[in-house]
């Protein structure tokens, strides 16, 4: 299975957010990271077929998804990043309600409803209305629902948040399960959502793709780049406005600070193990005046 974007380019109005996008994804699990406002919602949104690119197509193994139409819409489980639900409905009513969208059996779908919502921890809560929901457990149920069909391509947009670090693992788990012979895109900007169980992550920023590697290749390229440099609070406070900052912990009264930089920033500084994350704040905040200096 193969899904390629070619030249996708979405405008609206005078703004452009998608600049010529052009990339091939095949089975596996894709993070997509990046800022805010960078273009992942819109790009994937096309994916999903909610959204019509300006130019571009997508191709469903060489074929338009516009001219595979329902067919290729049947074979997406899509968690969209703000979930709304009928002020009525429970949570069984609500995933009762998108097997039915689906097209499932009762039976099959019975079924289904009981085991994601026993992975995603919500089998005790299916009785109580969704709007009493906490933010968390809204964004379960929304996983739950996009799993429903084991469907073949799976897009999730921001599916963590809200969650605390327990249900993430837990999360990251469910779709490391998941993933054998599917396709999975997960959008997000928190980069341990996709660090261990992502085949390939795309960064992207200002409507394009900067850079498609797997995590060893992000983390090979920031070896010679990370540096734990010691310092006093105030050398800090002037220190964070000139360089890329990616922790600081405190260390026998002084700051332990891990900085990214070409070159070793000071005479003290050794260097670091790399991790995704500092090639994350690497290519979104790298300061390059600082490298010609």
């Amino acid at each position: 299975m193969e899904l390629r974007f070619e030249n996708i380019t979405k405008n609206y109005k005078s703004k452009k957010v998608l600049k010529g996008i052009s990339l091939t994804m095949g089975t596996g699990v894709y993070g997509l990271l990046g800022p805010n406002g960078a273009g992942k919602t819109t790009m994937i949104r096309i994916l999903a077929d909610v959204l019509r690119p300006t130019k571009g197509r997508v191709l469903y193994d060489g074929t338009d998804i516009r001219a595979v139409g329902d067919e290729y819409r049947a074979k997406i489980g899509y968690l969209p990043q703000d979930v709304s639900f009928y002020g009525s409905f429970t949570g069984r009513d609500y995933l009762e309600y998108s097997a039915a969208l689906k097209g499932m059996e009762t039976a099959h779908a019975k079924k289904r409803i009981e085991e994601l919502s026993r992975s995603v921890g919500l089998w005790d809560d299916l009785k109580r209305k969704c709007t009493a929901y906490s933010g968390g457990m809204q964004r379960r149920l929304g996983i739950a629902q996009a799993l429903l069909d084991d469907p073949e391509i799976l897009i999730l947009d921001e599916p963590t948040s809200g969650l605390d670090p327990y249900e993430r693992i837990k999360f990251r788990n469910i779709i490391s399960a998941y993933a054998k012979d599917r396709l999975v895109l997960l959008s997000t900007h928190i980069v341990s959502d996709v660090e261990q169980i992502a085949s390939h992550i795309m960064m992207m920023e200002h409507g394009t793709i900067q850079h498609i590697y797997t995590s060893g290749e992000y983390i090979h390229m920031m070896e010679g780049r990370v540096w734990l440099v010691e310092m006093s609070p105030e050398q800090l406070m002037d220190y964070q406005n000139q360089t890329v900052i990616s922790n600081v912990r405190t260390k026998d009264g002084r700051m332990e600070v891990r900085v990214i930089e070409e070159t070793k920033p000071a005479s003290g500084a050794v260097q670091a193990i790399p991790t995704l994350e500092d090639a994350y704040l690497y290519h979104f905040n790298y300061l390059p005046e600082k490298s010609r200096r």
